[in-house]
């Protein structure tokens, strides 16, 4: 077979072909960010004037340190995103270990556990506000049958977050478990037959052979999850909006407030800047994390 070195004038001819899909990209996703990043640096209501203010430097994001709302709502951001997580990462663990198999009955098994992340976010939410309204509701109905009176919900500050928390675990496990079960997939049957020789028993075998085959694929759960149960807007959108009062108000929907609502367009900028930061050095972390992680865990095997 004969090989046909391409000369300097095709590779350039080659290279204009993703230029026009270059272009849209930059359109559409560089220059937003750029221009909001600007944005954040001046002083922009949209209510009192239709053309952007001077600059102002960082008194925007000052302003976010002294706001009580935002820091509220960064607290229950924080706070929904390692409940959910850890709930996720363990609870779609446990169902990818145990669904193991390509029986029949764990195959439709599997499929089964998969349903809630495929219903839309925002249809997944409406579902649920029908499921837990006080009223008319199926969890309280089913709840009355067995002669108990079921809360609102959605109503109650303190219910109304766990709620929303229950929720998200509730579609995002399903997530969870396929990305274990990937994982799990690729441990070699090799090792699991050398254990069985050994006479180790599953919760051996688990802690031995399955965890530390996995540590990068928890890490993947892991990042993928903090990142996105941290800025979760669906689920408490189309539940809650934030209420009752502020108990439900994430940052993701104070930014929505501020920018979309109140149109201070500058502090709304500031304020998804701020949460991007944090995202960022959250992944970095992360990431930093599973690498001495897995040093070590080599470093054990040596």
């Amino acid at each position: 077979m004969s090989i046909r070195v391409v000369d300097r004038h095709e590779v350039k001819s080659l290279l204009l072909f993703p230029l026009p899909a270059i272009v849209v990209i930059l359109l559409a996703q560089a220059f937003p960010v750029i221009y909001s990043l600007v944005m954040s640096f001046r002083d922009w209501a949209l209510a009192a004037s239709p053309e952007p203010g001077g600059f102002v430097g960082f008194d925007n994001y000052a302003k976010a340190f002294q706001d009580t709302v935002f820091l509220n709502a960064l607290g229950l951001s924080v706070l929904f995103c390692l409940v959910s997580t850890t709930f996720v990462v363990v609870a779609g663990f446990a169902l990818a270990y145990f669904t193991m198999g390509e029986s029949r009955f764990m195959q439709v098994a599997r499929t089964i556990l998969i349903l809630p992340m495929v219903i839309a976010p925002v249809a997944n939410g409406t579902i649920w506000r029908m499921i837990l309204n006080p009223q008319y509701g199926l969890l309280n109905a089913a709840l009355s049958v067995v002669g108990i009176h079921g809360p609102d919900w959605l109503g109650s500050s303190d219910l109304a977050v766990v709620s929303v928390i229950g929720i998200d675990i509730w579609q995002w496990t399903p997530y969870a478990m396929v990305v274990f079960c990937a994982g799990l997939s690729t441990i070699p049957n090799e090792l699991y037959e050398a254990a069985q020789v050994d006479g180790a028993g599953r919760i051996r075998v688990l802690r031995s052979i399955v965890v530390p085959y996995l540590i990068p694929v928890i890490f993947i759960v892991l990042l993928f999850r903090l990142v996105d149960s941290f800025l979760v807007i669906d689920a408490v959108y189309t539940t809650t909006f934030g209420g009752p009062g502020f108990s439900t108000n994430v940052v993701t929907l104070d930014v929505y407030w501020q920018a979309l609502r109140y149109f201070n367009i500058s502090y709304g900028s500031a304020l998804s800047w701020l949460i991007s930061v944090i995202t960022l050095g959250t992944a970095y972390l992360l990431m930093h994390g599973q690498t001495q992680l897995q040093a070590s865990v080599k470093g054990e095997k040596k």
